[in-house]
């Protein structure tokens, strides 16, 4: 099973990813809590744990995202 973070996924752009692999037997989709959804360590923990993380973020936060990568093998989109 993979494993998929969507960083960004309270916006638009993030709650439709969300939905459409939202239920699919083949994924866990990793979610933070609404209170650390913005968390630098929560956030890094989940980047890292992804096998592919989407991040439907402004430019500065994905730079400051890709920044929290210590996983070799995940996948950016």
């Amino acid at each position: 099973m993979m494993n998929v973070f969507i960083d960004g996924s309270a916006g638009t752009t993030g709650l439709r990813i969300w939905e459409r692999l939202n239920g699919r037997q083949d994924l866990n989709l990793i979610k933070l809590p609404e209170h650390l959804r913005k968390s630098p360590e929560a956030r890094k923990e989940a980047i890292n744990g992804a096998d592919i993380a989407f991040l439907c973020l402004p430019d500065a936060a994905a730079v400051e995202a890709v920044s929290l990568i210590e996983n070799d093998h995940v996948k950016i989109i």
